[in-house]
């Protein structure tokens, strides 16, 4: 759930595109951004609505989360990194003496609260009309509460700075606020917000721009985690109830859009349908290749197969393949869910099929020769595998030409309203409100697919308040992977340390994995006869159209493949288990935040540590 992952695996630098802003606007106001600095303005620029707006709009450039596509999956068991920045965290390798582990914490952030702030009293002595300055600072107010929220989640309490400070005349040395009156003031800001902003903007140029639905569905977000026994050891109901309430306010507010938040018929076509038009979007960034290449994104090319003008990147491990339920709705490890150990594939969740590249999987994609997906060595994928043995088909679109995989125009939604459903069933289960949990799941689930057996999708009614939960965060697991959700997920639940149940077990001692194919008796070779009809193609291609090959028969597979079981978590050498200590809950101060302000105190467990975080 964080809006900038604070570890990002290495790849080209994407400058994301603010359709919002008009062009014409922009045009328009042009000069009004070379005259004025937008951190030291005149008042002269809150007196009028282009002005003002133009200032807002910089906000959303600076403050708007961008594509976070796979942001910290290999933090989680979704796929795996030797990038240090990983490995060094989930095997839990940082001490108490290594402060500078995570640097969200940072004057940059300031920097932009600094501007928020500055947008906020302009508008507050503006003589504009009321409402025009009402909607403005709704804006500004969710992304005052959205920057403060990326680092508290992380640390806990921190300074909370709520005007504009002047160097000159006051204490800029702020100390750290308790962590329930930082989660407050998120809160407040949101929920004036949510009173100043829009049910719909009304004009084409503004869609895009934060409405009172947005802001209500993310303050049900910071309250489920504030509920979650990362914040709440305690398991204290109250904090559960104000969630549930907090989204229950966002799922009435959604509806009454004009075009009704709900959820998208394709589970699929997500992210690659008109994000303008698409009733599941309710906070997002659009891309357009139109307005220049800086403006586009490139997760497509970072997933797909080499053949498909991809990197075969983010490679789901196993643990998420077994993660996804079967198409009855059923668990892996329930009784007489169905599951095929060999065939592994076989009648699954249909999410798996849309998230999942399996080998033999189909797989069309514009510009690559056939729509079969090989997963071992072989000169179609430039003899590359990737290290699970899987392919990551999450978020991709099969209309994008192969050459164009580093730039495309795929939006990233960053709330859905899936997410908001779910986040309102795991308070309602909490608050023992079980058909209220078990509407909002069912519902997900059929949007997925799932056989709806006597309305069930596969959840009796008389499930357990216990067992419910685990649904709940393995609905979250399939349904938003690669999403940054996940990640997020195991912090505020405590999954890496704690068994939730018999299907839900902590991560921490486990290591994930992956498989190696290997194609048998020369099947991987490229056929070179000129002569033949089958000239360039894979044997393998020929042995599965001819119908030699059932992908679909442990037999016949058997006698076409090799297939070895391999451990992923291997660090320089040596079989190494996942270990995410205590110590990592909140995260210590950067040493540079703590030069600059002596009052900060260090966070509780790190060196030089007192602050603790869950103090009240």
């Amino acid at each position: 759930m964080k809006m900038k992952q604070f570890f990002k695996p290495p790849m080209k630098s994407y400058k994301s595109l603010i359709l919002v802003l008009a062009l014409a606007l922009l045009a328009s106001c042009q000069d009004v951004l070379d005259k004025h600095d937008l951190n030291v303005l005149d008042e002269q620029i809150w007196e009028d609505d282009a002005q003002a707006t133009l200032y807002i709009n910089n906000l959303y450039v600076s403050n708007m989360p961008g594509a976070q596509f796979g942001d910290n999956s290999a933090l989680s068991d979704e796929t795996w990194s030797a990038d240090q920045a990983f490995t060094d965290l989930i095997y839990g390798f940082k001490t108490a003496s290594d402060i500078n582990t995570v640097t969200v914490f940072h004057k940059t952030r300031y920097e932009l609260i600094r501007r928020i702030n500055i947008a906020l009293e302009g508008l507050e002595r503006s003589s504009l009309d009321k409402e025009v300055k009402g909607r403005l600072a709704g804006q500004a107010l969710f992304f005052r509460a959205w920057r403060y929220w990326e680092m508290v989640q992380l640390y806990g309490g921190i300074p909370m700075v709520k005007k504009v400070q002047d160097p000159y005349s006051e204490d800029l040395n702020v100390p750290r606020s308790k962590t329930g009156d930082a989660i407050d003031a998120i809160v407040a800001d949101l929920d004036e917000a949510i009173d100043k902003l829009p049910a719909d903007w009304e004009l084409s140029q503004d869609k895009g721009r934060i409405t009172r639905g947005a802001a209500a569905a993310f303050k049900g977000r910071v309250l489920l985690t504030w509920a979650s026994p990362l914040f709440n050891p305690a398991g204290k109901s109250d904090r559960w109830q104000r969630a549930y309430e907090a989204n229950l306010e966002a799922i009435d507010l959604l509806s009454k859009m004009k075009i009704p938040r709900g959820l998208h018929p394709d589970f699929s076509t997500i992210f690659t349908s008109d994000v303008l038009n698409n009733m599941e979007a309710i906070l997002f960034r659009r891309y357009s290749l139109s307005a220049g290449t800086e403006y586009t994104q490139g997760w497509e090319g970072r997933v797909r197969p080499p053949s498909g003008g991809g990197n075969g990147g983010f490679s789901p491990t196993w643990e998420l393949v077994k993660a996804f339920p079967m198409a009855n709705g059923k668990l892996i490890a329930e009784p007489e869910s169905g599951y095929d150990s060999v065939c592994f594939w076989k009648n699954r969740d249909p999410r798996f099929y849309a998230t999942v590249g399996y080998n033999g999987a189909e797989w069309k994609m514009t510009g690559r020769e056939g729509t079969t997906l090989w997963s071992f060595r072989n000169v179609k994928e430039n003899n590359r595998v990737t290290a699970t043995g899987f392919y990551n088909k999450k978020a991709t679109d099969s209309a994008i030409a192969r050459e164009n995989t580093s730039q495309t125009n795929t939006a990233w939604i960053e709330l859905r309203y899936a997410e908001v459903l779910l986040n309102f069933a795991e308070c309602a289960n909490e608050l023992g409100k079980t058909s209220e949990a078990l509407d909002k799941v069912r519902a997900v689930r059929a949007r997925a697919g799932i056989e709806p057996g006597i309305g069930e999708y596969g959840i009796p009614g008389d499930v357990s308040k216990e067992l419910l939960r685990e649904i709940i965060m393995i609905e979250r697991q399939v349904e938003f992977a690669f999403e940054n959700k996940r990640y997020w997920d195991l912090r505020r639940r405590l999954m890496f340390r704690s068994d939730l149940g018999q299907y839900v077990k902590k991560l921490n001692g486990t290591q994930r994995h992956g498989f190696t194919y290997s194609a048998l008796s020369g099947w991987s070779s490229e056929i070179k006869d000129e002569a033949s009809p089958w000239y360039g193609k894979l044997r393998i291609d020929t042995a599965l159209v001819n119908g030699h090959l059932d992908l679909n028969d442990p037999a016949s597979f058997g006698k076409f493949f090799r297939v070895t079981y391999k451990n992923l978590d291997i660090y320089q050498g040596v079989s190494q288990p996942i270990y995410y200590p205590v110590l990592y809950d909140f995260f210590a101060v950067p040493s540079s935040m703590l030069e600059k302000s002596p009052a900060v105190e260090q966070t509780l467990g790190w060196i030089n540590g007192t602050f603790d975080p869950l103090s009240e």
